[in-house]
């Protein structure tokens, strides 16, 4: 089985409890010893088995990393870390899932060594955002729901607002729809990804 590491709790001794999300579920595992072995660490994919416990959660057995050239890049890894951490409190107690979401990590492990990182988190939180029906339209302002003009300002998740509704920064609302539409940041600026960006970093 293979899965993405979303969180490591410390348990007793040096054991740890692992969260990881598989094709089909997030599920927490327990591994003797686990602060032992570096090839557990956040955002890590893995191939490992799992052993059932009747009174326990299961434990974690024959885990072999699956790694990414882009691993070496500290840079690269520490971005990877903070897009993977938002995953686990979206998903929490869900435990059944579709495969949607463990392909949409993979899409973005695959692209992060020859695409700007902070670009492939916006991509795919919008997919994320449009998959569970949450995309909203520019056309009206979540706060007062009056018509939204030239500028549009965003909150989390992406819900937009007037400038003057949230006290925040305008964007183009061309360029915008823009990105909406295509889910492409293509025609955004680096100046606009990075606000998207650390957006995006306070949650799904």
């Amino acid at each position: 089985m293979k899965g993405f590491i979303l969180r490591l709790r410390p348990a007793k001794n040096e054991d740890l409890i692992v969260t990881i999300l598989t094709e089909r579920s997030m599920r927490s595992y327990y591994r003797f010893y686990g602060a032992r072995h570096s090839i557990l660490q956040l955002g890590y994919l893995i191939d490992f088995e799992e052993e059932e416990e009747s009174r326990f959660i299961p434990r974690l057995r024959r885990v072999s990393h699956l790694g990414f050239p882009w691993l070496y890049s500290r840079n690269r890894l520490m971005a990877w870390h903070r897009f993977v951490s938002l995953f686990e409190p979206h998903l929490r107690d869900t435990e059944t899932l579709d495969s949607f979401y463990f392909e949409l990590l993979l899409d973005a492990a695959r692209r992060w060594e020859k695409q700007n990182p902070k670009r492939i988190v916006c991509e795919s939180a919008h997919r994320l955002l449009a998959y569970e029906g949450r995309l909203h339209d520019l056309d009206r302002c979540y706060i007062c729901e009056a018509p939204l003009e030239d500028s549009v300002a965003l909150m989390q998740a992406l819900i937009p607002a007037h400038p003057q509704c949230i006290y925040g920064s305008a964007f183009s609302k061309e360029r915008l729809r823009t990105f909406f539409e295509e889910g492409k940041s293509t025609w955004l600026d680096d100046e606009e990804v990075e606000r998207i960006y650390a957006l995006l970093l306070k949650g799904f």
